[in-house]
């Protein structure tokens, strides 16, 4: 053993020049910000430290992807729009995304159903977007036209979906991406305040009444779902949110928001069953807990604005309402007159505008998508979404044990996600290819897991293998 003294005697030498490199960082990082003129210097040391933190750990370069796209939060350096966060994280992540294609001398991911659907996609949407320019060579409201916005959000989170199903690929992956999502989205429900008005996040895609009620009710599931679980850690961690988070969500009147709720609590009983009867009590005066504090603490003006969806009632939002079903016959009939490729992805205000004098987005990704970029690219997202159910349906039944509450919490979510993708255009958001992303990543994860048992299993024993990706 070595002897106390020895090592105190080590610590002691090992923390002057410890002292000594913090005093001189101190004093370098003072000289720069007094006098400005070192600034480059120290963020092109942080950028080269940034880049190896990203090599060595690529995982970390998809997170913060997600947190720069989550917090619209990119700055430029020298004001150049390519070299933002975004594009200088990309740009490193390629270097070990071609490393290990070459290691491999096999791109396995385009072998994922849900990357080939999403390359359809995009070969649809640049045959729409020629098509709309031979027909409209010069936009009648170019500040109304966002096609080149909408093409590059799409492209950039095909990008982020690649890397996160490369790199996302162990369980405490996986949790890691899960709870930087939980944080993120608990961040932006703080920045909200109840009363004076529907609640909206001061950042973020939060800053929208009706997606910061998705995201908090997003939120809400995985942790309800954690919290049900057997190896559920910081279970007490989860009782404020649980609170919190849907009271937030209904104070933002959002009536898509007040049905997902609806559906949430009736999808929460119904994955109850097999439940001991103690667990169930439990959990019945646990959700009734919830709705006590939510009538109390909610607004009602806000309640009563979520709750009202008759158009001749006068109620809080009945203009928005009205508003609504009006744009709904708009976008059915712009669908109708280009049904094939649509008018163009991103072009609808603008011909909103000048056949109807509405410039509003459609507020319904189905009827949005099936306006702006036709039949075809509609039919091939909703097979991506009956893929990713059938997906979810199957880790939730066989997938990994130890993951068993995550599956649960976005099978629900994804539900949750497919109706409110009816009151919202929300289809080139983070969102879907983050559950798509955790989706994809544990069934690879659960596939090699059983790969693995299966060479671990003597010859005669059948061992059932995931179906859907061939890795």
């Amino acid at each position: 053993m070595i002897n106390s003294n020895q090592s105190k005697l080590s610590q002691a030498a090992l923390f002057v020049p410890q002292a000594m490199g913090l005093c001189l960082l101190t004093y370098f990082l003072f000289q720069i910000f007094s006098t400005g003129k070192g600034q480059p210097t120290l963020w092109a040391i942080l950028a080269g430290l940034g880049a190896l933190c990203v090599l060595y750990r690529p995982d970390w370069g998809v997170l913060i992807l997600l947190m720069v796209w989550f917090l619209d939060y990119s700055p430029r350096v020298l004001g150049v729009r390519f070299l933002s966060v975004p594009y200088l994280v990309v740009g490193v992540l390629l270097i070990p995304f071609v490393l290990s294609i070459l290691r491999d001398r096999v791109i396995w991911v385009f072998r994922v159903p849900q990357i080939k659907i999403f390359f359809l996609i995009g070969i649809l949407l640049l045959a729409s977007t020629w098509w709309s320019l031979e027909q409209h060579p010069l936009s009648i409201i170019p500040e109304f036209d966002g096609t080149e916005r909408m093409l590059h959000l799409f492209f950039a989170r095909l990008v982020f979906l690649v890397f996160f199903i490369y790199f996302i690929t162990t369980q405490k992956k996986i949790e890691l991406a899960v709870f930087l999502v939980l944080v993120l989205i608990t961040m932006a429900a703080q920045s909200a305040s109840i009363g004076g008005g529907r609640a909206r996040a001061t950042f973020s895609l939060g800053a929208n009444p009706n997606r910061l009620a998705f995201i908090c009710l997003f939120a809400t599931t995985l942790l309800w779902f954690y919290r049900s679980s057997l190896q559920a850690r910081w279970k007490p961690l989860t009782v404020p949110l649980l609170f919190f988070l849907p009271a937030i969500a209904l104070a933002t009147g959002s009536r898509s928001g007040f049905i997902q709720m609806i559906i949430l609590a009736i999808l929460i009983l119904k994955e109850q069953e097999g439940w001991s009867a103690m667990k169930r009590i439990h959990s019945f005066i646990f959700l009734g807990a919830v709705l006590i504090v939510l009538s109390v603490i909610v607004p009602a003006s806000q309640y009563m604005r979520a709750t009202s969806f008759d158009p001749t009632t006068q109620a809080p939002g009945k203009q928005s309402l009205n508003k609504r079903i009006t744009r709904i016959w708009n976008l059915l009939e712009t669908a109708a007159s280009n049904p094939i490729l649509g008018i163009g992805i991103g072009n609808f205000r603008w011909v909103n505008q000048s056949r109807y004098g509405d410039s509003r987005q459609p507020h319904n990704s189905y009827l949005g998508t099936l306006a702006e970029s036709g039949a075809p690219v509609l039919t091939l997202y909703l097979l991506l979404f009956y893929v990713t159910y059938r997906m979810l349906n199957q880790l939730k039944k066989s997938g990994p044990r130890e993951l068993l509450w995550l599956s649960k919490g976005l099978r629900v979510n994804f539900i949750l996600f497919l109706v409110f993708s009816a009151f919202a255009d929300f289809w080139v958001n983070d969102f879907l290819y983050l559950m798509i992303g955790l989706t994809v990543a544990m069934t690879v994860l659960w596939q090699r897991q059983e790969v693995t048992a299966a060479k671990l299993q003597p010859r005669c024993v059948l061992v059932p293998r995931p179906m859907g990706l061939a890795v």
